[in-house]
């Protein structure tokens, strides 16, 4: 009687539902558009511009897109004020716990860009640059992945747990996700940093705009 052997799936790969990658292709195209006309209004509009600058002081940014440093790229952070502004402080769901605060009852997470797959190592691309040289080309240009992933949420898109320490508002009981705090909070404030270069934040929304492959994010 004859057996068939049952193919492993390949180290590192997942089945992925044609409906998920609509679903993804269809929020990613979505967060581009919306980057996109941010980036306009902010090239248009001096205002916004230094409106940019200051909440990517305030939730903390990056120059290098690949380093492990904490903070954003300043894509996702001009994707993250596409979404929402004024932002001053971001985090996930359990980062605001953590703060005793909680997510507010009805408010939706932020989206960013973020890398998937397995990012190539430095002995990697050492090996292909090496066969480049000898005439070897890829059929399959690498590029990197990269989805729209919603998980972020602003201050002020939260309540406090108990007895907030900068107004004193507290919940009406345990299970309060309503009770905010007032505009006035301390805790909406932008807070102290480093205000990225203009000139390079121009960059940044400048190439949003030449840029017209939606494939395309940072991380």
């Amino acid at each position: 009687m004859a057996t068939t052997t049952k193919k492993s799936r390949p180290k590192g790969r997942r089945n992925v539902s044609e409906a998920k990658q609509q679903q993804d292709k269809a929020t990613k195209a979505e967060a581009n558009a919306a980057l996109r006309a941010y980036a306009a209004l902010c090239l248009a509009d001096p205002a916004e511009l230094e409106l940019l600058r200051s909440i990517a002081a305030s939730i903390g940014w990056k120059y290098d897109p690949a380093s492990s440093d904490p903070g954003y790229t300043l894509q996702n952070v001009a994707l993250l004020a596409a979404q929402r502004r004024p932002l001053v402080h971001t985090g996930g769901f359990n980062y605001w716990l953590e703060q005793g605060r909680c997510v507010a009852a009805g408010e939706k997470a932020l989206g960013t860009f973020r890398h998937v797959g397995r990012k190539q190592s430095e002995e990697d691309k050492k090996r292909e640059e090496e066969l480049a040289a000898e005439g070897w080309q890829s059929t399959k240009p690498r590029r990197p992945r990269y989805v729209v992933r919603r998980g972020t949420f602003d201050v002020t898109q939260t309540v406090p747990l108990t007895t907030c320490p900068n107004c004193g508002t507290a919940p009406a009981g345990p299970d309060d996700r309503t009770t905010k705090c007032p505009p006035t909070c301390a805790a909406f404030a932008f807070r102290p940093g480093p205000k990225p270069p203009r000139d390079l934040v121009v960059e940044v929304l400048q190439a949003q705009l030449d840029d017209e492959d939606e494939g395309d994010g940072d991380e």
